[in-house]
């Protein structure tokens, strides 16, 4: 089992997760892209980090809609691609069929979680060497623990606030990376897996308007920061469970439905 995931993983991490790394970052800072570049020449006291991360999760269409993306991207389309280079056999073969299915939904799914929390981390920390974690402005209305986009942990907690959104991100990460290889048992089209995510954001967030679903019962406003239940940390926890026992049970779908794939001849030839 070990030997597959290394194996795997070293075919992970790509020169896609760095891009998708890099997309991460600009997917936030292009929510507030107009902003950033005045604060950088201004030099204002008045911007600050929290700022250009709230201000993302509050309206951003890049973290919202785009940022899933680069979750997909490094290593959600590897199956697609062993189909198509017909080496699904030849693996199976080697590996059986439960323990491939099993590793390279697990592979994915770190990566994409790693991507889109490395990224989320990476942004913080640069802007943190140019701006202050909060201003005045925040700091004088954050004495309220159940504020939205964690205010209160950014004033008094900034580490705790970069590790939260880290959290965050990272489940946000696996569940749609999760999900693009899902879709890859049924398309053969890379574009598409990759960029299933957009759609299926799109989807939710729709959905989600026309049902009127409250947003603290909604757990994409939750794993982009938007919407805080009671405090923080009960927000983390919440979402850490939500996501991994749908991560979970994605999983154990995913791996059931490849290896019944593989056992009926479906997967050893791209269609």
């Amino acid at each position: 089992m070990s030997r597959v995931f290394i194996n795997e993983w070293k075919r992970a991490i790509n020169i896609s997760a760095v891009i998708a790394v890099i997309g991460v970052m600009f997917c936030i800072c292009f929510d507030s892209w107009n902003d950033l570049v005045s604060a950088m020449q201004s030099g204002n006291s008045v911007w600050c980090v929290y700022y250009f991360t709230s201000n993302s999760a509050f309206g951003g269409m890049c973290r919202k809609y785009i940022l899933p993306v680069f979750a997909a991207l490094p290593f959600s389309a590897s199956f697609c691609e062993e189909r198509r280079n017909r080496a699904v056999a030849y693996i199976v073969s080697r590996e059986g069929m439960l323990r491939y299915g099993a590793v390279k939904y697990i592979v994915n799914i770190l990566m994409g979680g790693l991507v889109v929390a490395f990224g989320t981390a990476l942004l913080i920390l640069f802007l943190r060497i140019s701006f202050p974690m909060t201003s005045d402005y925040y700091e004088t209305s954050a004495a309220d623990t159940a504020d939205l986009f964690h205010k209160w942990l950014a004033v008094h907690s900034p580490v705790c606030y970069c590790m939260t959104e880290t959290v965050l991100g990272f489940m946000r990460g696996m569940i749609w990376a999760g999900v693009s290889l899902f879709v890859s048992l049924y398309v053969t089209d890379r574009l598409v897996i990759t960029m299933f995510p957009f759609f299926g954001s799109y989807a939710i967030v729709r959905i989600s308007q026309m049902l009127s679903i409250d947003d603290k019962l909604r757990l994409d406003q939750i794993l982009i920061g938007r919407t805080v239940i009671k405090d923080s940390g009960y927000t983390v926890m919440i979402a850490v469970i939500v996501s991994g026992v749908l991560v979970f049970l994605m999983g154990c779908v995913f791996t059931r439905k490849m290896a019944r794939g593989l056992k009926d001849g479906m997967f050893y030839e791209s269609k």
